[in-house]
């Protein structure tokens, strides 16, 4: 599965039979069309578009929206044209896909399976549900689960009590297993925590005519015991942003999979149709100059967990491990 198809399975959207066509709505697909391919062709990151003949995909696929029978088969065209790009974080959903999603199935480790879940709103796209969990492991280790970077309101907050209430313990585990992202600035809200230099750099969004550094300053009281960042390959974006950038720094030690190699910052808009549309709007390179688009972020020791999930957990263990370990050392 490529990993534009991986980024439509994320959200798991129905699809359904829409009206067939007018030429009223027969043109509003095509200015869509013409939009989204516009779009790309100012605002991609690269100017070249990595090779794609983007011109040449235009002429092709043009003529079946002016021939598409249904918004559905216009959609599907308009998803095509972006699948080219072999790139996460572009897509197009309709208002029915977007009020009607299938619940996403995903993973959620057994330590944190009874915490409350939360659904919340994420710009124009569903509901999603946000699980949030702490406490701190009979191994006299802190411990945060965060199934999604939304809400800071409600999740920076816990977040802090995490940290403070582990001021005391032997390091640290951030776990953002399965965690696909969110609001990017909330990585460096965390990693605020875990630096003791100002201006550290987390990484950088690069765009095609300028570049933004995700910058880290420390807080009052960072926390500077171990700390270990658990990732798998439904781990993606803001959770790459912040693993991979903390690996750099030589901050943190990441246990699991391979992520999902999906870190484009990207921007939302509606189409002259109705639709949404999501794409990338920066590349993001890591502080050690790892580009995780594609890539994503390997781990310092790899901990396979697969279905069916139960405790004891072996990347929990692993981790745990090696913050009593660097005890030891002391």
């Amino acid at each position: 599965m490529n990993r534009f198809a991986w980024t439509l399975a994320v959200l798991t959207l129905l699809t359904g039979c829409r009206s067939s066509m007018t030429d009223a709505r027969r043109a509003q697909n095509l200015a869509s069309f013409d939009y989204v391919w516009e779009t790309v062709q100012d605002k991609h990151y690269d100017a070249k578009l990595n090779g794609v003949d983007w011109p040449g995909v235009r002429d092709e696929l043009r003529p079946k929206v002016e021939k598409a029978r249904s918004d559905d088969d216009a959609q599907k065209v308009i998803q095509e044209m972006l699948a080219r790009l072999n790139l996460s974080h572009y897509a197009i959903y309709s208002d029915a896909q977007l009020a009607h999603p299938t619940p996403r199935k995903g993973f959620v480790p057994p330590i944190a399976k009874d915490s409350v879940v939360e659904r919340v709103k994420f710009g124009n796209l569903p509901e999603v549900s946000l699980r949030v969990h702490s406490e701190i492991l009979p191994e006299n280790v802190g411990y945060f689960y965060l199934s999604i970077f939304i809400n800071p309101i409600k999740v920076m907050p816990e977040f802090r009590k995490s940290v403070d209430a582990a001021r005391d313990a032997k390091g640290f585990i951030l776990d953002l297993r399965h965690n696909p992202g969110g609001i990017g600035g909330m990585a460096m809200g965390m990693g605020n925590y875990f630096v003791t230099d100002p201006d550290t750099k987390l990484g950088e969004m690069i765009q095609r005519a300028s570049t933004l550094s995700f910058v880290l300053n420390p807080q009052a009281d960072p926390y500077t015991r171990p700390l270990a960042i658990l990732i798998d390959e439904g781990s993606a974006s803001t959770s790459e942003i912040l693993a991979g950038g903390l690996k750099d720094l030589k901050r943190a030690r990441i246990f699991g999979t391979r992520s999902a190699g999906m870190a484009l910052p990207s921007l939302i808009e509606k189409l002259p149709n109705g639709d949404t549309f999501q794409y990338a709007v920066a590349n993001y390179i890591s502080t050690g100059g790892q580009t995780l688009e594609g890539s994503g972020v390997s781990p310092d020791e790899v901990v396979e967990y697969k279905e069916p999930y139960d405790l004891p957990d072996p990347v929990i263990a692993a981790a745990v491990k090696w913050i009593e370990s660097q005890q030891e050392k002391k």
